[in-house]
C-alpha cells in the first residue's frame, strides 16, 4: 500500500473515531433527556395517586380524574398491597401484563399487543415499548407498591430514526474525511514526489543536477541536502573513475602498440622454432584483444564526455556498404552470408566517423556471435521522420534478463563465449552512446529460433538544420 493511502486511512479513521465518540456523547445526551422527562412525569403521577389513596377510605380506590394531570387510561397502572392484592388497575392492564422488577426503579420493556384490540402506537409487528416506573409507599403502617408505565413506541421509533441519521452522518463524515485526507496526504507528500521525480531524472549523465531546497528547513530540507551531498560524492567518484580509465588506457596504448610491432617482426622470421612461434602467436592474439579493449575504453571515455557532434551529410546506405566491404574477407572465411536491403533515401546530418563506428560495432557483433554457415541481414528503411536500421544474425537465443543489460558496459551474456570470440562487453555500450548523441534510440530482440536483431532509429536531420 502506498504511503499516501496509509496517511489517508490513518487520518480518516482518526476523524471517524473522533466523530463516533462525539456522536455517541450527543446521542446519549439526547435520549437521556426524554427519559428524564418521562420518569419525572411517571414519578409525579405516582405521587398524586398515593396522595389520592391516603385521602380515601375503604379497600377500593377510586380516582378523581379531574385531580390528575393526565387521564389514567393513558397509562398502565397497578396498585398492590403487601399481600399482592390489586387495589387499582387501569384499562391498559386488560391488554398486557408488565412484570415487576424489584431490583430496578425505572426500566423499559417491550410487549406485543394486537392493534385490533387497542391502538397505542404499535409498530409493524404489534410491539409497543413501555417506560416503567416502580414506586413504593407506606400508608397507615401498610406497604403499597405502584407500577406505572407509559407507552413510548413513538419515542422509540424516533430514537431509531435518530440513530440511523447519526449513522448516515458518520458515513458522510468518513467519506468527506477520506477525500479530504487523500487531498491533504497529496499535499504533504508533494515535496517527496518532486524529489523522487528529480532523483529519477538524475543519472550518471546528469550528476550535475541538484534537488532545489525549499525555504522551510524541515525534514524534507534535510533529506534534500543529504541527497545533494550524495550526488556530489557520486559525481566525483564517476569523474575520478572515468579519468582513471582514460589515463590508464592512454598510458597502455603506446607500450602495447610497441609490443605488437615487435611480435609481428619476430613472427616474420623464418628461423623461429615452431614451439616459440606458437607461443608468440598466442601472445600476439592476447595483445590484440587487449589493444581492442583499450581502444574501446578510450572511445567510450571520449563519447561520454562529448555532448556535440561534427555533423555532415551522411548516406547511411553507402556507409553500410563500405563497412560490409571491409568485412568481406572475414565473412568469406567464416562462411557467413550477408543480405542487405535499403529502401528510400537514407541520408541524415550526422557525425560520419561515429556513425561508421556504430555500424562497425553492430556488424562486428553480428558476425562474431554468429553460428557457422550463419546469416547476417542488414536493412535500412526511411520512414516519415526517421531512418530505421536493423542488423540481424542467426545467433544464440538470449533471454529477457540478459537483453535488458546488453547495453551496459562490460556486460557479457556468457563470459566463456565472450572470451572465445574476443568480446569485451563494450561494443553495444559504445553503439548506444553514439545513437544517443544522434538523439535516436537502440534496442535488442532475440527469438527462440535463434534470430537476434539490433534495431536503431535515427531522427532525420539535414545538414541545413
Amino acid at each position: 500500500m502506498k504511503i499516501r493511502w496509509k496517511i489517508t486511512l490513518w487520518i480518516s479513521f482518526t476523524i471517524l473515531i473522533a466523530a463516533i465518540i462525539f456522536s455517541t456523547f450527543v446521542f446519549l445526551e439526547m435520549i437521556e433527556q426524554p427519559y428524564y422527562l418521562i420518569d419525572a412525569e411517571l414519578k409525579n403521577m405516582a405521587r398524586i395517586l398515593f396522595d389520592e389513596y391516603r385521602n380515601q377510605s375503604g379497600p377500593a380506590l377510586v380516582f378523581n380524574e379531574k385531580s390528575l394531570p393526565n387521564p389514567p387510561d393513558n397509562y398502565w397502572i397497578k396498585l398492590t398491597d403487601s399481600a399482592g392484592k390489586t387495589l387499582y388497575s387501569s384499562t391498559l392492564t386488560q391488554y398486557t401484563d408488565i412484570p415487576l422488577l424489584q431490583a430496578r426503579r425505572s426500566y423499559n420493556i417491550e410487549n406485543t399487543i394486537p392493534r385490533e384490540r387497542i391502538s397505542i402506537g404499535q409498530d409493524a409487528h404489534d410491539e409497543v415499548m413501555f417506560r416503567v416506573r416502580v414506586a413504593k409507599a407506606q400508608i397507615n403502617d401498610h406497604d403499597y407498591t405502584l407500577v406505572i408505565a407509559k407507552p413510548i413506541e413513538e419515542l422509540e421509533e424516533e430514537m431509531l430514526e435518530l440513530f440511523r441519521e447519526f449513522g448516515a452522518i458518520l458515513a458522510t463524515i468518513f467519506i468527506c474525511g477520506l477525500l479530504f485526507s487523500y487531498k491533504l496526504a497529496g499535499r504533504i507528500l508533494q515535496p517527496i514526489v518532486t524529489i523522487n521525480k528529480l532523483v529519477k531524472e538524475i543519472s550518471e549523465k546528469s550528476l550535475d543536477q541538484r534537488i532545489p531546497l525549499n525555504k522551510s528547513k524541515d525534514e524534507l530540507y534535510s533529506l534534500s541536502v543529504s541527497l545533494n551531498q550524495m550526488f556530489d560524492r557520486l559525481r566525483n567518484s564517476f569523474i575520478k573513475q572515468k579519468d582513471f580509465i582514460a589515463s590508464a588506457s592512454h598510458e597502455l596504448k603506446s607500450p602495447i602498440s610497441l609490443l605488437l610491432l615487435s611480435q609481428e617482426e619476430m613472427l616474420q622470421k623464418k628461423s623461429l622454432p615452431d614451439s616459440i612461434r606458437a607461443d608468440l602467436t598466442s601472445q600476439h592474439n592476447s595483445l590484440q584483444r587487449m589493444n581492442r579493449l583499450i581502444r574501446n575504453l578510450l572511445d567510450l571515455s571520449s563519447l561520454e564526455h562529448q555532448t556535440g557532434l561534427d555533423r555532415s551529410e551522411v548516406n547511411i546506405a553507402d556507409l553500410l556498404d563500405e563497412v560490409l566491404e571491409d568485412y568481406a574477407d572475414f565473412l568469406s572465411a567464416s562462411s557467413i552470408t550477408v543480405q542487405s536491403h535499403y529502401h528510400g533515401d537514407l541520408c541524415i546530418a550526422g557525425d560520419r566517423e561515429k556513425l561508421r563506428r556504430l555500424l562497425i560495432n553492430l556488424i562486428d557483433n553480428a558476425i562474431r556471435y554468429n553460428k557457422q554457415y550463419g546469416q547476417v541481414s542488414v536493412k535500412g528503411v526511411r520512414e516519415a521522420d526517421r531512418i530505421c536500421l536493423s542488423v540481424a544474425n542467426t545467433g544464440f537465443y538470449i533471454d529477457d534478463y540478459d537483453v535488458k543489460q546488453l547495453f551496459e558496459q562490460f556486460y557479457r551474456v556468457e563470459k566463456s563465449r565472450s572470451v572465445k570470440f574476443g568480446g569485451s562487453g563494450l561494443g553495444l555500450a559504445i553503439a548506444k552512446r553514439i545513437v544517443e548523441l544522434h538523439e535516436g534510440n537502440i534496442s535488442f530482440s532475440s527469438e527462440k529460433k535463434g534470430l537476434n536483431t539490433v534495431t536503431v532509429n535515427l531522427p532525420i536531420k539535414h545538414f541545413s538544420d
